[in-house]
């Protein structure tokens, strides 16, 4: 007997969610100076509304990540879908008030925004953790990442359109509808055991189950808290510091970056830092099935998840040395080396997700949220490095600031063994359930 194919449906789920999310995150950027002089604001305040936002986020990854370790992800991530479409409506609240209030709503909705796209991810990575075997977890991990990019994409550009033909607080309303349609499929359709799915077959059961061959057991009995002074979730959570603030480039300085050292106009640079999105894209799908391949063939995660990283991180920092030494005249040659670079380093990407799910066991979302804590934290202070790094050393340096932050992740990755080591407590877990 085949086994059914209830899993991939669970993994296209939860991509569409984190698709979702990513064009709920990003519209406001879009709208901003229009809502911004519509609702008379000023920067300074449209910029604590968006920037409350990943504050939010950060904070809240570990308390959310202990919401879905107690409630499991079939009523987190309904929770965090209905909170995302409410606050998308909220914002669109702003169309009836005076300034003062419009500003107080969308405040409040960002907050509760980032609260709930917080959750979203440490509940999505324990479904995977659950529904997809341990030899396609990299996989999984890498096409979901992908998608959180292509929704930011996808949301600039439905937006984009959408703005000159719709009033800008109705968009807000038009993205909150997929939200409450996908968060009521999923909570009917969506069951936290494949055992309790009426759509799965004993074959795939089976291939889930903890003991299978196919998946290693993740039962671990340690606190949820204890769990992340580990030595190998204190390395996960550095690598994924320095790693994220390295990818924080592709979304915040690069078109700058384009402008100042190759003489590109805003627009122009703008197109340009699509392509090396597009190879982030490519790098984290890439990256999984490489991974997964190592591990079928291997059996050891160390060099699925740790050797894939430091193999993309050390080629992809060759890469951004060689961007550096290329003319500025040279704009396209550069362009093609940050693709390339890009795709390269992104093929890390999964590594994150997949030993997050090999370590994190009974307490994942706690472990999941508080890598992706760390790793917003990176991001958060890689911007702020970036002005002072380009007055000391101009904007043509700006990559190797990128490589020195990938190299710094790459040592961690040295230290890190993904491959579980129960203790004596957790092995009697196991056994016993107690």
């Amino acid at each position: 007997m085949r086994p059914t194919n209830v899993r991939y449906v669970v993994l296209f789920g939860l991509c569409l969610a984190a698709g979702l999310a990513y064009i709920h995150r990003g519209c406001l950027s879009v709208v901003e100076s229009t809502a911004r002089d519509e609702m008379g604001l000023t920067t300074r305040q449209m910029g604590w509304a968006i920037g409350i936002f990943f504050w939010a986020y950060a904070l809240f990854q570990i308390p959310t990540g202990l919401l879905v370790d107690h409630w499991g992800p079939r009523k987190a991530l309904t929770l965090f879908g209905l909170l995302g479409a409410v606050t998308m409506a909220m914002s669109a609240g702003t169309l009836w008030v005076d300034a003062a209030t419009g500003f107080a709503i969308l405040f409040l909705a960002r907050v509760l925004m980032g609260i709930a796209q917080a959750g979203l991810f440490p509940a999505s990575t324990r479904a995977l953790s659950v529904w997809i075997p341990l030899r396609r977890r990299a996989f999984a991990a890498g096409v979901l990442q992908s998608c959180m990019s292509v929704g930011g994409a996808l949301g600039a550009y439905v937006t984009a359109l959408l703005l000159p033909r719709v009033y800008w607080p109705w968009i807000f309303l038009i993205y909150a509808i997929p939200g409450l349609i996908w968060s009521a499929w999923f909570f009917g359709w969506y069951r936290d055991r494949p055992d309790d799915h009426r759509g799965t077959n004993a074959a795939e059961r089976e291939l889930l189950r903890p003991d299978s061959p196919a998946r290693a057991s993740d039962g671990r009995a340690i606190g949820s808290f204890a769990v992340l002074a580990t030595f190998p979730v204190v390395c996960l959570f550095c690598q994924q510091f320095f790693r994220a603030g390295a990818n924080a480039f592709w979304f915040t300085w690069c078109p700058t970056y384009l402008q100042q050292t190759f003489g590109l106009d805003p627009s122009k640079a703008g197109q340009l830092t699509s392509l090396p999105i597009v190879g982030v894209v490519i790098g984290s799908v890439l990256g999984g099935l490489v991974a997964d391949r190592i591990l079928v063939r291997t059996g050891s995660r160390r060099l699925s998840r740790a050797g894939t990283a430091i193999g993309a991180s050390a080629l992809g920092i060759l890469l951004f040395v060689l961007a550096y030494f290329v003319p500025h005249d040279q704009k396209f040659v550069a362009v093609s080396v940050l693709y390339l670079a890009a795709m390269v380093v992104s093929c890390s990407n999964s590594c994150g997700y997949s030993a997050a799910m090999d370590l994190g066991g009974r307490n994942l979302a706690t472990v999941f949220g508080a890598m992706n804590m760390f790793g917003n934290f990176g991001a958060a202070i890689f911007s702020q490095i970036v002005p002072e790094w380009v007055t000391w050393f101009g904007w043509p340096a700006v990559v190797l600031l990128v490589a020195g932050a990938y190299f710094c992740g790459l040592l961690w990755w040295l230290l890190l063994d993904p491959d579980p080591k129960p203790s004596a407590e957790e092995r009697d877990y196991a056994e016993t359930g107690r």
